[in-house]
Order: C-alpha cells, then sequence, then structure tokens
C-alpha cells in the first residue's frame, strides 16, 4: 500500500519517488480515516508544490484501492526546500 501510495503522491508533485517520504500512516477504524503523515524534499518552490495539492485526495484514494474505498485518506504533507544530496 505505501508504495502504492507513493507513486501517487510523487506523480501528483511532479518528483521523483526519491522525493517523499512516508512518514506515518494511522488508520481510525471508527472515523473511517487514513492519516498520512509524509515529508516531500525538493528544490522546487513551496508555491509551485502547493498548486499540485489540489486533487492529491483523490489519486491517494485511486492508490489505495478498493479495500479501503470506504477510508477517507487524510494527507499531511510537510514541505523541506532547498538543495538535496
Amino acid at each position: 500500500m505505501t508504495k502504492a501510495v507513493l507513486d501517487a503522491i510523487a506523480a501528483r508533485f511532479d518528483l521523483e519517488q526519491s522525493e517523499v517520504q512516508v512518514t506515518s500512516i494511522d488508520i481510525d477504524h471508527d472515523e473511517q480515516k487514513i492519516r498520512i503523515e509524509l515529508v516531500i524534499n525538493s528544490t522546487k518552490r513551496p508555491e509551485a508544490l502547493a498548486k499540485s495539492y489540489f486533487g492529491l485526495t483523490g489519486k491517494v484514494r485511486e492508490a489505495l484501492g478498493s479495500d479501503w474505498s470506504n477510508f477517507f485518506p487524510v494527507i499531511n504533507p510537510k514541505f523541506n526546500s532547498g538543495i538535496h544530496a
């Protein structure tokens, strides 16, 4: 599941998968939510990345597949800008 989510997030932000790191996935069965925390390391300006945030939830829902279709993904990104080796 994590790989599919990473692929969807990287594609949505037009990044390499190595620039996206999922730091935690927490499943709340009572609220039917999947909380996904991630860090994006990129030299792109935060404003440019923020424009790609629209539509991310739908892409992640697709990546989660039918087994998780009743759960809503809550995505909390943290952006690290600058040069990364």
